[in-house]
């Protein structure tokens, strides 16, 4: 896939769509979508498959907006994010999903909540982030991350005692606070800057 994106890249490039200068960024967003396209066709069809469907999407909706907004771990290739997010989708989905009840998911929700509320925009080691878009982040990161929190419950206690649904966001959710707890831990441990 890398050299196809690169061949898309130079092509782009010779025709003059793109500066010389830009290429380096076409190639890694392009890379970015293409791998992000596969990750989420794989789980889907994956999820189709074994009859899990609705709360796989349940879970991906409230996980990837939080963590595109609140930042998170990243893995070092997109391999190795491809396997990390195939193996966590299996671990939440038949390990976690089955034993997380209407209680437990109200009590994960709120921690997940807290855990987001301090700590995210979680940027990470490579990029710096001026203190306005940290601050647009964090307000956008904090709303988000509270509706879907309050959608869940809803789901869970109002609209259908112990739904599926509301439990998979729940843990979506849950997720996104692990992983953003992951990648602070990471940044403190490699440059001594505070989590929070």
């Amino acid at each position: 896939m890398s050299e196809i994106v690169r061949l898309i890249i130079n092509k782009w490039s010779s025709k003059g769509l793109i500066a010389k200068s830009e290429e380096e960024i076409y190639d890694y967003g392009l890379q970015l979508i293409l791998f992000t396209l596969v990750n989420f066709t794989v789980i889907l069809t994956t999820a189709v498959l074994v009859g899990r469907f609705t709360e796989s999407v349940a879970l991906l909706a409230t996980f990837i907006p939080i963590q595109a907004y609140g930042g998170g771990f990243h893995a070092k290739t997109h391999l190795r994010c491809f396997l990390i997010m195939y193996v966590g989708w299996w671990i939440a989905i038949f390990v976690i999903l089955p034993i997380f009840c209407s209680t437990g998911a109200t009590l994960s929700s709120v921690l997940a909540l807290i855990t987001i509320y301090f700590l995210a925009p979680v940027p990470h080691i490579n990029v710096e982030m001026s203190d306005e878009h940290r601050m647009k982040l964090r307000i956008a990161v904090r709303i988000g991350a509270l509706l879907a929190v309050m959608i869940s419950l809803i789901v869970i206690h109002v609209i259908a005692n112990n739904s599926i649904i509301g439990i998979s966001m729940t843990l979506g959710i849950v997720i996104s606070a692990f992983s953003m707890l992951i990648a602070g831990v990471k940044t403190h441990l490699f440059t001594g800057k505070s989590i929070i």
